[in-house]
């Protein structure tokens, strides 16, 4: 019955939500310019035919996209979640809010260099008191073009630990070098291989206090490129969100030779009708079931 009403309740404010053309975040109202329903399912690789919500979203969408709120609805729980994300004009991220229910429970800030790069983080949280901080500052050797990002890390006010991250010239970080408070001693070493698909396919962290290295395979860098894909709906029909399940099906159906190639054990697929819908397919390898995410997109919802 607890279970039942709980569900009732759920739909009622899920469609409070879909009737209104403002939102808030802090203290400030905002219009909805654009409502991106998302849905996320998992079913069995042996049977396409059951699909199970795992969770469900709405992400709503300022008009200058300076401001976002997504509010979640885990099945796992009976709590809902609210992400509030505030953008600078450069769109880049500038602060979130993290509530469950109307708790926040994190809060977190970054600021940027001209070249738009991360110099300062800062993280609240709520729920267990403590405070992060990260600073940033950056050196470019003239001769490669690589960079160098020297962090310090501090833990409620205190200096937790320094870090060296190296990016070659296509800025691609290839080395993290891990410094004690005092700046000086290493704590570990490590770098990154990455393969013809772009992912990564290996670490190697070497441990100077033991002189012992340790590797280990991503799974993903082993993974042919064309694993990982966007590609067109491919029909012309018309979605809707109460036809979203229906319509996954057949997707998934016209689509089964994407998922069942051996070349791919990990994928992701994105197909897009470049309108109003998008539908992510994917696997991670490991489990019996896949996942499908469908996003449906509502502009100047009322």
């Amino acid at each position: 019955m607890n279970k039942i009403l709980f569900v009732i309740l759920l739909l009622t404010f899920h469609y409070n939500l879909q009737a209104q053309s403002t939102f808030k975040g802090g203290w400030n109202t905002y219009q909805t310019a654009t409502l991106i329903h998302q849905y996320t399912y998992a079913y069995a690789a042996n049977d396409t035919s059951k699909l199970t919500m795992t969770d469900s979203a709405m992400i709503f969408i300022s008009p200058d996209s300076l401001v976002t709120l997504t509010v979640t609805f885990p099945m796992r729980d009976r709590s809902i979640y609210k992400k509030v994300q505030y953008f600078n004009e450069s769109k880049l991220i500038a602060r979130t809010e993290e509530y469950k229910d109307d708790n926040l429970m994190v809060m977190n800030e970054w600021k940027y260099d001209d070249k738009r790069r991360k110099t300062y983080h800062f993280e609240d949280n709520k729920v267990n008191g403590n405070t992060y901080r990260k600073t940033c500052d950056y050196t470019t050797d003239k001769k490669t073009g690589e960079v160098v990002a020297s962090e310090c890390s501090y833990f409620n006010g205190r200096i937790e630990f320094y870090t060296k991250e190296y990016f070659n010239k296509k800025n691609v970080k290839y080395k993290e070098v891990r410094l004690n408070d005092n700046n000086r001693d290493v704590v570990h070493v490590e770098n990154f291989y990455y393969a013809e698909n772009g992912k990564l396919k290996e670490r190697s962290v070497y441990f100077p206090e033991w002189k012992v290295t340790k590797k280990f395979e991503e799974k993903s860098g082993n993974v042919a490129p064309e694993c990982f894909r966007a590609l067109p709906v491919g029909t012309a029909e018309k979605i809707t969100i109460a036809g979203k399940v229906p319509f996954i099906k057949r997707l998934i159906a016209r689509n089964q030779f994407l998922f069942t190639n051996p070349e791919c054990p990990i994928y992701e697929f994105t197909f897009r009708n470049f309108l109003n819908c998008e539908v992510i397919v994917k696997s991670d390898g490991h489990a019996v079931n896949r996942t499908v995410v469908f996003k449906y997109k509502e502009k100047n919802p009322k």
